[in-house]
């Protein structure tokens, strides 16, 4: 194998793939980066660590030699990603089994795996499903996958749901059993037969590397017990979290006593400053509380250690019962408050008193909502 390519398309294909590579050396050939040069292809580089795997290729390659080296992943990607800004020479050395790599007059070598070990991608039989466009996906990600849990004993709540409807409604969705956040989208394949599956957050982040802001199409396909998402050369290949994913529908709260319409910015900049209080030593949650009324809400944030924080906001409006208090994870609250205020002036806030859940929603589109459970406080 013998190619020239420049550095910046060298490290920007080394950068998108080598993450997915294992970082551990139980099994060594797992944490290598497979780089494969061919006149037809181009130069295409794969990794795996059988939980995650990536694919991608680029023409701007020049192929002197065709052939496969495998190299350790990470080590490979510091290392281009170092290089100056100049022309890079890839060789495999057989008699040395190490791939040579000369930059102008300076050159490293590393040494390589046995590629015939490597387990490579299982994309031979692909099965398309669906097809969305990438901006929606990344959207509805970037809206959803915050939502699931780092860590559950139920492990369906640490991924983001893909739930295929009658009709090509297609929901994504996440949720840790204290908040819920859901997008929904129609696509444009209708005849689908409904379906769910269910992908860990760690592809969520690599999907979003991935993925471009544009109405480009990204295809969604499996194989066995893996989903693949796929543009052009570029592929993403993961395992699904089995399991049955509970019945989102039935947490979404459908009527209300109070709907409060308030100013995003002023509530997104209110909670900000409540997060710089302490978390409260007999909560260990912080929380931020409501008390609503009907000329004025009071927010207030309180720390035995540190002190306290009491806001007034007297623009707003308000249907409904009034004059009780709610208290929410200030966090929780803040993350989709970041969301919100970067596309809206105004949100909207339905309640059913202090202890059911709330429900958050943009007034001027209705594909996007986010639940959240009040805390039980002593105040």
């Amino acid at each position: 194998m013998k190619l020239t390519i420049e550095k910046n398309d060298l490290s920007a294909l080394t950068s998108l793939v080598h993450r997915a590579a294992s970082s551990k050396n139980t099994i060594p050939v797992l944490s290598g980066l497979l780089i494969e040069a061919s006149k037809e292809k181009g130069l295409t580089m794969t990794a795996t660590d059988l939980e995650i795997g990536i694919r991608a290729s680029t023409d701007q390659a020049e192929i002197l030699e065709e052939g496969s080296v495998l190299v350790n992943a990470h080590y490979f990607a510091d290392f281009i990603k170092l290089l100056p800004e100049s022309p890079i020479r890839l060789e495999l050395n057989r008699e040395t089994s190490r791939l040579d790599i000369t930059y102008g007059r300076s050159s490293g070598f590393i040494n390589t795996y046995r590629d015939q070990e490597y387990p490579g991608l299982p994309i031979d039989h692909m099965e398309y499903r669906f097809s969305l466009p990438q901006k929606v996906l990344k959207e509805a990600l970037r809206k959803t996958s915050f939502a699931a849990a780092v860590t559950h004993f139920r492990q369906v709540f640490t991924g983001v749901l893909f739930d295929v409807l009658e009709g090509g409604i297609l929901k994504i969705v996440a949720s840790d059993t204290h908040r819920l956040a859901y997008y929904t989208y129609n696509l444009e394949e209708k005849n689908l037969n409904p379906f769910n599956f269910i992908i860990p957050t760690r592809t969520v982040n690599e999907l979003n590397r991935l993925l471009d802001d544009d109405e480009d199409m990204i295809d969604v396909s499996f194989s066995d017990n893996n989903v693949i998402f796929s543009k052009g050369s570029t592929l993403l290949m993961s395992r699904l979290i089995e399991g049955q994913y509970p019945n989102y529908e039935q947490v979404i709260p459908k009527q209300f006593n109070t709907t409060l319409t308030i100013d995003s910015h002023v509530l997104a900049t209110t909670l900000e400053r409540a997060r710089t209080m302490p978390t409260d030593e007999k909560l260990k949650i912080h929380h931020v509380q409501f008390t609503l009324g009907e000329q004025e809400i009071i927010v207030n944030a309180f720390s035995e250690a540190m002190g306290e924080i009491k806001e007034v906001i007297e623009d707003f409006e308000m249907q409904g019962d009034i004059d009780f208090r709610i208290a929410f994870n200030t966090n929780y609250f803040l993350d989709v408050m970041k969301i919100f205020a970067a596309e809206t002036d105004k949100i909207t806030v339905q309640m059913s008193g202090s202890l059911a859940p709330a429900l958050i929603t943009n007034p001027e589109k209705d594909y996007y909502l986010y639940v959240l459970v009040p805390l039980r406080t002593s105040q």
